[in-house]
């Protein structure tokens, strides 16, 4: 036995929040229906959360009444706020679109689920909220402590005067969460939970980062709340509103808390992976091993240029002198590796029923399989995928056609390109390595086969290449930073991580979008900006007209072998695919 916080998902049926707050010791979350659409189409839910876990909702939220009283605007941003004595306010803040965006604020207290427009905020904690300079904010007991858009930490009494107060060594990655009449709680910049009394500087770690849910890939922490015995409430988002991907955890203190046994592991790469290091944090949290994650290269970029300290060839020797040694670690990242040459050598174990493969698609699982075993397999990657309308896709049943389509369109990146008023091009490429990445891979598998050139197949793929330049993508030049809906000369070309919406200017999408195998699922949503309205999208991956399609693995996985041989067994491997 052992003591420790107890981690609980604990969302309520509708979970976008705008809203956490805890007055007692009674959770209370504001949610939204329809973000993303105009107003009077939004649902606001305000739920509290009952003794035994269940959730309540109190119809006398006042939002409906609140946006009657709003001028219409096609974009609104809606915060709710609860004071400790319960009094709730919406802060509303109307865009309107057009040459020059404008803005209009709205405060509304409701009393009775009725709202009343208030032309001045009340001092104190609602007149701090609404400054335009505060970014973070939590109350702890008489003293209100804030981080501005600097996310420079100062203090206020419940008046909103300025008090003299002690923090502590935020570093500049350091951010206010919430607090209690003692202190109040804040992530660091390895997303370690902290907590710091109000007065001094005293810390103590609640929650370890590479523990919990608070690393989780693809998501960040939007608002927290805790109770007075300590009972931490934490939401988590992927910063998409129409994705409808946020969870709302409950951390407990428990003195019963099972310890879990997970034994030790090893872990190599030639080069620091962002996956990897997220499986890692995700195997500590679910089986509570020891497992140590090395990689033998730097990476750093300068004047734009990738530099690597080390030397690859180095690194590979002494890797291969370790695995014919038996002393190599339990998992290989095989990303830059000689694969195949290391399943020759037997320094591989045979994966074959030492993970689970069943959803994985055969050509994934296939291309490490050989007559003796499988011998390593993608932890992630990249399909190349279609997305859009039906009259879109409909017209698109193939590669082929999308580039002949390309290279029949206007000069696609001449001039200045309005996105709100100019027809859609169907596609813009930020460069012509972009070009090239999305077509490629279709074809790279049939242009070399056994190690033989197929000529006919590689001169079918450079005269389409071509076409698209000498057509579409005749105006294709090097643009510095990332291509922008907004940005007039160029148009924003979707490559989201899993989850994420894809969306550009119009009403047509094209999306090389990553997929991760570690069981966070995907969803995929069409989303059109001039409408402001979203619909399903048809999400197809994208095939040659003799039915090639294509998934990129971008990290592999393999396990040490013990044995003489390849299959000779004995390996330990962490199921990184599944």
């Amino acid at each position: 036995m052992t003591s420790g916080y107890l981690e609980e998902a604990v969302s309520p049926d509708h979970n976008n929040n705008v809203g956490l707050y805890v007055v007692g010791d009674t959770l209370h979350a504001f949610t939204m229906e329809n973000a993303d659409a105009p107003l009077q189409q939004r649902v606001v839910h305000w739920y509290t959360r009952a003794s035994d876990g269940s959730w309540k909702e109190n119809p006398d939220n006042g939002f409906a009444d609140a946006v009657c009283q709003v001028s219409d605007a096609p974009t609104a941003l809606c915060n709710a706020y609860l004071t400790q004595d319960d009094h709730l306010y919406w802060r509303i803040i109307a865009i309107q679109e057009g040459a020059d965006k404008t803005s209009q604020r709205y405060l509304f207290e409701v009393q009775d689920g009725k709202a009343t427009l208030l032309d001045t905020p009340p001092a104190g904690e609602i007149s701090i909220w609404m400054d335009d300079t505060t970014a973070f904010m939590a109350v702890c007991g008489d003293t209100i402590v804030v981080m501005d858009n600097g996310m420079k930490p100062c203090a206020y009494d419940s008046q909103g005067n300025p008090v003299q107060m002690e923090f502590p060594e935020f570093n500049g990655s350091g951010r206010l969460l919430c607090g209690n009449a003692g202190g109040f709680y804040w992530l660091d910049g390895e997303n370690n939970l902290q907590y710091s009394l109000v007065g001094g500087t005293t810390a103590e770690t609640v929650l370890d980062g590479s523990r919990y849910a608070l690393t989780s890939p693809g998501m960040f922490v939007s608002s927290a709340a805790v109770t007075a015995n300590d009972t931490i409430y934490i939401q988590m988002g992927d910063g998409n509103t129409s994705s409808q991907k946020q969870f709302l955890y409950r951390y407990r203190w428990d003195d019963t808390l099972q310890a879990t046994q997970g034994g030790d592991l090893t872990v190599f790469s030639l080069y620091e992976s962002p996956t990897v290091a997220a499986a890692v944090d995700e195997m500590i949290k679910q089986t509570g091993a020891n497992v140590t994650y090395t990689y033998a290269l730097e990476e750093s970029t300068e004047q734009g240029q990738a530099v690597v300290s080390g030397s690859r060839e180095d690194a590979l020797t002494q890797l291969n002198t370790q695995l014919l040694a038996g002393s190599g670690p339990d998992v290989i990242i095989l990303d830059d590796m000689p694969v195949q040459s290391m399943i020759e050598k037997g320094v591989l174990a045979d994966l074959t029923g030492k993970v689970n493969i069943d959803g994985l698609l055969p050509n994934m699982a296939g291309v490490w399989t050989t007559e003796t075993g499988l011998y390593a397999v993608p932890a992630r990657c990249f399909p190349l995928l279609f997305g859009g309308t039906d009259e879109v896709i409909n017209t698109i049943p193939d590669a082929e056609t999308l580039a002949q389509q390309l290279a029949s369109e206007p000069s696609i990146n001449q001039g200045e390109y309005d996105w709100q008023t100019d027809a859609t091009p169907l596609m813009m490429f930020y460069n012509t390595e972009q070009l090239f990445d999305t077509f490629s891979p279709l074809s790279v598998g049939r242009i070399w086969q056994g190690g033989e050139l197929n000529a006919e197949v590689c001169r079918t793929f450079v005269e389409m290449m071509g076409k698209i330049c000498q057509g579409g993508g005749s105006t294709l030049k090097g643009m510095s930073g990332e291509p922008s809906a907004y940005s007039g000369t160029s148009y924003y070309t979707p490559s989201n991580g899993t989850g994420a919406s894809f969306m550009n200017a119009g009403s047509n999408a094209f999306c090389k979008l990553e997929y991760s195998l570690g069981g966070l699922g995907s969803y995929f949503q069409y989303y059109t900006q001039l409408s402001g309205t979203q619909t399903s999208a048809i999400v197809r991956p994208m095939t040659t007209a003799a039915g090639q399609s294509c998934i990129q693995p971008s990290c592999v996985a393999g396990g040490q072998c013990l044995g003489p041989k390849p299959g000779g067994g004995g390996a330990v491997f962490a199921d990184f695919a599944g």
